[in-house]
């Protein structure tokens, strides 16, 4: 698996887009639906913690965004515990790219219960070196109508089927910092994912393929449509995360389009 060094200041910039584009998924679902899902959102220094209470896996409740320009501490950690119990959540995760782990983080982790539970692996290229996918199927932006494939595209490929994820989908489409993109097979959306624009950062997330169509080149094409609005947006680095092993097929997507993985980031619990 080929890899590359980022500089810590492109490590703060892939950073910082992951937790914008994570925090503005749910702060632009509706109002009503953010009541409905207990979803809160906060500023932590530079990063950002949110919750959303009625999430089963707890995937939605995380911090991150944690860089040198304000350490980790046991005090940041304490903020981040602090917001997230008051907001309701009784377990979450912190994500911190290892150069922003203090020295005493060991110490820290004993102090407020902190578990390393699983790692992700973050990948970045150069909008320069994206090696261009293809598929049979026609790619094109999405619209709101579009929403509710998509939603089903996310419920069967990542099993995400409480909470229902369709109104900060919607939110996305109308985000103007987002673009989003699908693969049809004549009116049947069969693929899709997402373009976050953040700081001369293009954030590929939530993307997925219907298990019918897979093996297709969907998301190869999709990560091309991506990469092109990236570089129109005026984006120099694109950057993804998978929660598998490098072998899996979003790895294999990733680095077949030119991508090469950055880093390992742990997945860091805490339980009240």
């Amino acid at each position: 698996m080929p890899t590359s060094t980022l500089s810590d200041h492109d490590v703060l910039a892939v950073e910082h887009a992951e937790s914008t584009y994570f925090r503005r998924f749910l702060d632009h679902a509706p109002s009503a639906d953010r009541e409905r899902l207990g979803i809160r959102t906060a500023d932590v220094r530079d990063g950002v913690a949110t919750v959303v209470t009625a999430d089963p896996s707890r995937y939605w409740t995380k911090a991150m965004g944690f860089g040198p320009g304000a350490p980790v501490d046991d005090a940041l950690v304490a903020e981040v515990t602090a917001f997230s119990r008051a907001a309701g959540a009784a377990q979450g995760t912190l994500a911190i790219a290892p150069l922003a782990l203090p020295a005493d983080w060991s110490a820290i982790c004993e102090h407020h219960g902190l578990v390393a539970a699983s790692t992700w692996s973050k990948y970045a290229c150069s909008v320069t070196d994206v090696v261009p996918g293809r598929t049979d199927l026609p790619v094109r932006p999405l619209g709101v109508d579009d929403v509710p494939g998509w939603a089903r595209i996310i419920r069967e490929a990542f099993g995400m089927t409480d909470p229902d994820l369709t109104p900060m989908l919607r939110g996305a489409v109308e985000d103007p910092v987002a673009q989003v993109f699908g693969a049809f097979d004549g009116d049947l959306l069969v693929g899709a994912g997402a373009l976050y624009v953040v700081d001369g950062v293009g954030s590929l997330n939530t993307g997925g393929t219907l298990p019918s169509h897979r093996r297709r080149g969907v998301q190869s094409a999709l990560l091309a449509a991506r990469a092109a609005a990236a570089a129109d947006a005026g984006c120099r680095l694109l950057t993804a995360e998978t929660g598998g092993s490098d072998d899996d097929p979003s790895a294999r997507n990733l680095v077949r389009a030119g991508f090469v993985r950055a880093y390992h980031r742990v997945n860091w619990t805490w339980t009240a």
